[in-house]
């Protein structure tokens, strides 16, 4: 094809295909892939190289330690364009099928998985598929990674997102996308704390006055760390996990606690860092190790980011849809690539809701208008 063809071609193009999309997307949901099960991740990791081989496009799997595969491919020069970001893991375990089957109704689609974030796999599928098959060529080099551990904080894939990134100009993620289907130009930033008390055991009957209890410096500290939460900066800081105690009639020798807080700004995620770290224990008898991390940084709105949002959403209007920019608290493997440097826009995938939850669904009808957004945008197809 000599002229890259009009986002309504491309829009045309993918519409005549949507029975080709719901038919991956079944495929993609019906292959349960839980993070924790690096087999399944796996096999989920060849359908999709083998998906992309027959459309023409060369793809290999990528080994991450101690996890499932996950899958690469390029089309064009190794550098500059785009990377296409997405992940092959979900939160379900498996044998979730058996309670929630996928099923296609109307313009709903719905299953463990298929908002967060199979139907974005379908979406690039299709545009990958596309790109094979000379329907479009993009404009730069392009780069597709499927890592396989997202949903457990990206630990073992991080370093190949960043080696990706930092060979692009920009990355496009298709994670699910915000209400009423926006992109996500911001996220917030997740840090994780673990504090562990040690305390002096005594009985707490005969006497409670010579132990030392780690569990009441816990709560102390658990107190602290809600204090630490700043409402107007939009600051979380959440104890969520606790334990303590060795029996039902001793002063508890040991405590332990876990906090997780969420930031829009990496000054706030370092605020809160120093600020659990730096806690004494008001009872000297009680020692205390406090580890705080910040585990993904926020996806901070840069002028580039949000010019590439613009760019978007120019392109979204010209096929029929708005593209409105959202800020959310949930983090993504967007937020890495965002703090290195490299204007990212999230959020991409098609409409639908119910993250991680039973009513999970995705909207059908957004699968080819999503594929055409995307195609338009690597073609860089005027709007």
């Amino acid at each position: 094809m000599s002229e890259a063809p009009r986002a309504a071609e491309l829009l045309a193009h993918f519409s005549a295909r949507s029975r080709e999309m719901l038919l991956d997307l079944e495929a993609l949901v019906t292959q349960e892939s839980p993070s924790s099960d690096a087999a399944a991740v796996t096999a989920l990791a060849e359908w999709v190289r083998a998906r992309l081989e027959a459309c023409g496009v060369p793809a290999e799997r990528l080994a991450f330690e101690g996890r499932g595969d996950g899958v690469v491919a390029r089309l064009g020069p190794d550098g500059g364009g785009t990377l296409l970001l997405g992940h092959l893991d979900t939160v379900w375990p498996l044998g979730t099928l058996a309670t929630q089957p996928f099923h296609a109704g109307g313009n709903v689609a719905m299953g463990p998985g298929v908002f967060d974030m199979k139907a974005g796999l379908a979406v690039l599928l299709a545009v990958f598929a596309a790109a094979g098959e000379g329907v479009f060529v993009p404009a730069r080099g392009v780069s597709l990674l499927l890592t396989s551990d997202e949903e457990l904080g990206s630990g073992a894939s991080r370093e190949r997102i960043l080696e990706e990134a930092r060979r692009r100009e920009r990355v496009l993620v298709l994670e699910p996308s915000g209400d009423g289907g926006a992109a996500k130009v911001a996220r917030k930033g997740v840090g994780i704390a673990v504090a562990r008390f040690h305390g002096v055991p005594a009985h707490s009957g005969l006497e409670p006055e010579k132990g030392a209890s780690a569990l009441l410096e816990m709560a102390r500290f658990a107190l602290r760390a809600d204090a630490l939460a700043d409402r107007d900066a939009g600051t979380t800081v959440v104890p969520t996990l606790a334990s303590a105690g060795s029996a039902r009639n001793v002063v508890p020798p040991g405590a332990e606690v876990t906090v997780d807080f969420r930031f829009w700004t990496a000054s706030e995620g370092e605020r809160i860092c120093e600020g659990l770290k730096a806690y004494a224990p008001a009872d000297a008898r009680v020692g205390a190790e406090v580890a705080a991390v910040v585990s993904r940084p926020p996806m901070e709105p840069t002028p580039d980011s949000l010019a590439l949002h613009r760019a978007a959403r120019a392109v979204a209007a010209t096929l029929g849809f708005g593209l409105a920019a959202a800020r959310v608290g949930g983090a993504s493997d967007g937020n890495l690539t965002a703090a290195a440097g490299v204007p990212t826009l999230d959020g991409l995938g098609p409409r639908g809701g119910g993250a991680h939850a039973r009513g999970e669904h995705v909207e059908l009808d957004d699968l080819p208008r999503r594929a055409a957004l995307v195609a338009a945008l690597l073609a860089e197809v005027e709007a």
